[in-house]
């Protein structure tokens, strides 16, 4: 009896030391896996965050998914603001001097306050959206983090509908959604778990300082939004090409012209180079050879056009228009002085001029002709000083923020300059810069110093021109 018990005791030892080694291997296996997927998701997190904040184009193109869901987010941001009227049809932007080509489509207006500026159909295009959306979601606080994540990585709502219209597809999407949940619910576990762990800490000090960057760039763009014209989204695309920009499509911007009566406009390609760093050899040598002197001035001069009624060059509006050849033309700093002069010089109307005559053939007094000049608007610098002064202003902030800047690199980027060429108008001293064109944006980790000093070079040729009036 006491070898039965005996027996039966070392068989209940046995069967517990198997069920207490078998949970052991189940715990140490599932401990094991937890750890695996905890440093899965560190990795994927790090990864997530290095891919947003890398060298090179802000967003991936070459990936239909993205480009997908970028048109998807300008086509629908643009169905807030435009409502087309068949009374009202875009014409063609008359104030428009850069970009001016046989083979290429013009810049458009329509009311009440718009610009359409065509889109390249191929990555450019792409590119352009990108940004302006990126300068969007954070002007306005979208949640600009989460808004880019799911852009670029996340699923949009109506995304299936727009570039994933096959039910096979939908389906599996929301039939996979429940292990979707249970596989976060898993990693949620194993992240808490593995928290100390040493490979998971150095993956997430990564993904720390990568969101860092990320929200330092996105204070930069914030601050930069302020620079550039009003974006609406994308017009003219439609629903049914999900991943290409078609050839009617068009950037709705905010027309900087509309609340000028007679716009003068000046615009300058600015940088040292105007081709990225991966351009063709022959890309390269093209644009070195359209203005030799852009690295040394930092900007070329692509074209102005200004309200000038007396020249013999007017057209039948008063406006007298300089082309990119007139640019291409000036070889050294006192020539592009001297066109800045002819784009800033004081033109009264003739009216004026003619009423300024006579008083002083009458013999009026110097205080007469003072309050006369007062009296009927008449300027009598030889070149528009407020103007001049009010720009370098603008010009100084837009410095600051391209000395703060060290994530951004703009190329083939210009400033576009515009004030009230009428002298007639009380808001005739009213003047704008913004910058536009923003297809060759890239992100590297450093001070942009060709536009950079694109931009010095302007402030120092403006600032000589008030000190010429000042002598």
């Amino acid at each position: 009896m006491m070898a039965v018990s005996r027996q039966k005791n070392q068989s209940i030892l046995s069967a517990t030391s198997c069920i207490i080694l078998a949970s052991s291997s189940v715990a140490l296996l599932l401990w094991g896996t937890l750890q695996r997927r905890a440093r899965r998701k560190a990795f994927e997190l790090a990864s997530l965050a290095h891919r947003l904040v890398k060298e090179g184009s802000l967003v991936d193109c070459s990936d239909v998914h993205v480009r997908a869901k970028i048109l998807y987010a300008a086509v629908d941001r643009a169905t807030r603001f435009w409502f087309p009227s068949s009374d009202s049809r875009p014409t063609p932007l008359k104030s428009q001097v850069g970009g001016l080509s046989d083979h290429k489509r013009r810049v458009l207006t329509a009311d009440p306050d718009f610009c359409l500026k065509p889109l390249h159909v191929d990555e450019r295009g792409f590119r352009e959206i990108a940004f302006y959306e990126s300068l969007r979601l954070a002007h306005h606080n979208e949640s600009s983090l989460a808004k880019r994540l799911q852009i670029e990585h996340g699923d949009l709502p109506a995304l299936d509908e727009l570039a994933f219209a096959c039910d096979s597809n939908r389906s599996q999407k929301h039939s996979n959604s429940n292990l979707r949940l249970t596989s976060c619910m898993w990693d949620d576990l194993a992240m808490q778990l593995f928290v100390q762990d040493e490979v998971v800490q150095g993956l997430d000090l990564n993904t720390r300082n990568a969101w860092r960057e990320l929200r330092d760039e996105v204070d930069l763009l914030r601050r930069l939004s302020s620079f550039t014209p009003d974006y609406y989204g994308i017009i003219g695309q439609p629903t049914s090409t999900s991943y290409e920009i078609t050839s009617e499509s068009y950037l709705l911007l905010g027309n900087l012209t509309v609340n000028f009566k007679k716009p003068c406009v000046m615009d300058l390609k600015m940088g040292r180079k105007t081709y990225e760093r991966d351009a063709h050899y022959t890309k390269k040598e093209r644009e070195c050879l359209k203005y030799e002197q852009q690295a040394e001035f930092g900007f070329r001069i692509v074209g102005m056009r200004f309200y000038d009624p007396t020249h013999v060059d007017a057209d039948e509006e008063g406006f007298v228009f300089l082309d990119k050849h007139f640019g291409r033309s000036l070889a050294t700093t006192d020539k592009v002085v001297d066109a800045f002069r002819v784009f800033f010089k004081t033109r009264n109307t003739p009216e004026n001029e003619q009423r300024l005559a006579e008083a002083l053939e009458n013999n009026k007094s110097v205080f007469e002709i003072n309050e006369l000049k007062k009296q009927w608007r008449i300027c009598m610098d030889e070149y528009r000083t407020e103007i001049i002064t009010d720009l370098i202003e603008q010009l100084q902030c837009i410095q600051t923020w391209f000395e703060d800047n060290d994530r951004y690199c703009f190329r083939s980027s210009s400033l576009l300059f515009v004030y009230e060429g009428d002298m007639s108008q009380v808001n005739r001293d009213v003047s704008v810069v913004k910058m536009i064109d923003f297809t060759h944006v890239q992100r590297r980790k450093a001070i942009d110093e060709g536009y950079l000093h694109g931009v010095h070079n302007v402030l120092s040729m403006f600032e000589k021109l008030i000190r010429d009036e000042d002598s």
